[in-house]
């Protein structure tokens, strides 16, 4: 009789463990992009964005590009990285929609992306693995 609240007490604390496993690891942004990537695309959102997203993102006639706002974006709409690669491909800059080349636009994207707090990882991030990237916007900092 003893062992069968043993086994649930058992059973309940190896989900809760599960839980707060699976809670760390969605809460750890994951690496899409390369150190050099970001640079790239600072040097790019800083000749072509920054006017109207602001020199830190922080919006101004666009949108914010980094912190709350991205989390909002992410959690309440579950905008993902492909979403927003998806727009800014077909509707940005906004004088000259489309007329970046694919390596700017992901350059840009790590940009964004590294000033949300996603870290650089030793993998180039590639046009169509962002195009079908499904991890959540979402801002780490």
């Amino acid at each position: 009789m003893i062992l069968r609240p043993l086994g649930f007490a058992l059973a309940a604390a190896a989900l809760a463990v599960g839980a707060a496993a699976a809670s760390v690891a969605a809460s750890s942004p994951p690496a899409l992009y390369t150190s050099a990537q970001a640079s790239a695309g600072d040097k790019v959102y800083a000749g072509k964005c920054a006017l109207c997203h602001g020199a830190s993102l922080e919006g101004g006639a666009g949108p914010p590009l980094a912190g709350q706002n991205m989390t909002t974006l992410g959690t309440k709409t579950h905008l993902t990285v492909g979403d927003l690669f998806g727009y800014i491909t077909t509707n940005m800059p906004m004088n000259a929609p489309a007329s970046l080349s694919h390596d700017q636009y992901v350059a840009v994207l790590a940009f964004i992306l590294k000033q949300n707090g996603f870290p650089s990882g030793a993998k180039p991030l590639t046009y169509a693995a962002a195009s079908d990237s499904k991890t959540l916007v979402r801002s780490y900092k």
